[in-house]
């Protein structure tokens, strides 16, 4: 059954990976760098601050929380436990596959880093500011990047489906965390009871619309790479 899994997950992968075009390999190559949501994450610390800045500590420190636990993990506990081949980098497997700039990652890929990191941010983040327009777009944000991975083929999709599962199990336990941790600080605080600090806030259409912006930003360059 396992052996059945893996060969339908590698089908699934070439599936997925055999769709390169000019305009794909520069907008994935540069949608997947952590680098180019720094605009992203310089927005969301306005959101969080720009209101109260006890409140936004405590979501930065839940927000690392689960990043790392996401990375470590995925990078330091699964990666070397489960050994598995990044396709690009599977001596049998990687004539089949297509990279982008010569990149193949590290050698093994069971479970993606990206996908958990990804999944686990934008879990914690919706849980905690209950807005729909933004929770749309972040999972839809997180959905690509974790397709960028199996594009760039570094990825299998049971890696990413993994790591997103890993991700979304792991937020919701440091959301848990946090909600405790909040309601016991501020316990004679009576807008500590609400469920989420941050609902019906404006502000956070700005870090949804940096997300807009972002994507255009890297499609314009893509195709400026292309044609200039």
């Amino acid at each position: 059954m396992l052996e059945q899994l893996i060969e339908w997950d590698k089908a699934f992968f070439l599936f997925l990976n055999n769709t390169h075009t000019q305009f794909l390999d520069h907008f994935m190559w540069i949608y997947t760098g952590r680098l180019t949501w720094a605009p992203l994450v310089v927005s969301l610390l306005f959101v969080l601050f720009r209101r109260n800045w006890k409140e936004a500590t405590l979501v930065v420190v839940a927000l690392a929380l689960t990043i790392t636990l996401c990375d470590q993990f995925a990078s330091t506990l699964c990666k070397p436990y489960f050994a598995r081949f990044r396709p690009a980098q599977d001596p049998e497997f990687s004539p089949l596959v297509q990279i982008v700039n010569g990149y193949r990652g590290g050698r093994y890929g069971f479970i993606s880093s990206h996908a958990a990191n990804s999944f686990g941010a934008v879990v914690l983040l919706s849980l905690i500011f209950r807005n729909r327009l933004f929770t749309v777009t972040a999972i839809v944000w997180a959905l690509v990047n974790c397709y960028s991975r199996i594009y760039l083929g570094v990825h299998y999709p049971g890696d990413i489906l993994a790591g997103t599962v890993a991700g979304i199990v792991i937020a919701w336990i440091i959301y848990i965390m946090w909600k405790k941790v909040r309601l016991f600080l501020w316990r004679r605080n009576i807008l500590a009871r609400r469920e989420s600090p941050y609902g019906g806030d404006r502000d956070i259409a700005i870090a949804t619309g940096v997300i807009y912006l972002s994507v255009v930003a890297i499609s314009v360059y893509a195709l400026i790479v292309i044609y200039f």
